[in-house]
């Protein structure tokens, strides 16, 4: 199966096209001012779309030199549907969750859920959930990456219920050096009840909520072996395949 990086393509051409009849709908905005904004709007789709598909065609070829040829993935209904999904959802995503959609196209490139429903689903948990969610999820499920996260600290046993707070500025790059004010810890928090409702994590991960040492914010504590077997094979489907730990 013949896998090339895209160079110019007839989508690029249309997502600039887009752009413009963004712009023109727009009222008292025209000539130079609107030519400006179309450009500027249309320059990250542009950007991200090229990236996302030479990204998938590069590791395409890489997979298919260590597993064997893919051409039957042309006539794979299941793998046409994930490049379609994916390309839907990286049109509005950034890198971090455009490399996870990568992947699960990989995966299922190689078969690795062969339930085309619970695909389906998991594009859709990719799509909704924001990366710190995902990042949590991780965390929770993998004692590696645990470690990576905390570095020298001392670790978490596995079963010990821990404060959502204690682990929220690990994961999330969003809260400012100093910054006490609970935003993240929050925001965390709702993820896991989040992961909860979602089927990714037990229902009864979460302790009792309450307020933390100096009532600044309100928060769980979380089980850390408290991942589903769906979220486990969730997890399973946006790793990269070609991580050799994975």
């Amino acid at each position: 199966m013949e896998l090339r990086p895209p160079a110019q393509s007839d989508r690029r051409q249309g997502l600039s096209k887009a752009a413009e009849m963004v712009v023109s709908a727009i009222p008292g905005v025209g000539g130079p001012l609107g030519v400006v904004l179309a450009d500027v709007l249309a320059r990250p789709y542009n950007r991200r779309m090229e990236e996302w598909l030479t990204d998938l065609a590069v590791a395409l070829r890489e997979l298919e030199e260590r597993v064997g040829d893919f051409e039957h993935l042309s006539n794979n209904e299941a793998f046409v549907d994930a490049v379609a999904a994916g390309t839907r959802i990286a049109e509005r995503s950034r890198r971090e969750k455009r490399e996870l959609l990568r992947n699960a196209v990989l995966n299922t490139a190689l078969a690795v859920d062969p339930d085309e429903d619970r695909q389906h689903v998991f594009f859709d948990l990719i799509d909704r959930l924001p990366p710190v969610s995902l990042r949590m999820l991780k965390f929770l499920a993998d004692p590696q990456y645990r470690e990576d996260m905390i570095g020298n600290e001392p670790l978490f046993s596995q079963s010990e219920l821990v404060l959502v707070a204690d682990i929220a500025h690990r994961l999330s790059p969003m809260q400012p050096r100093g910054d006490d004010s609970g935003d993240v810890e929050v925001l965390l928090d709702k993820q896991c009840e989040r992961l909860r409702d979602e089927g990714l994590l037990d229902v009864g991960a979460l302790s009792e909520a309450g307020y933390n040492g100096d009532h600044r914010y309100f928060a769980h504590h979380v089980r850390l072996n408290a991942v589903t077997r769906f979220g486990r094979s969730f997890l399973a489907f946006i790793e990269d395949p070609r991580d050799p730990d994975a």
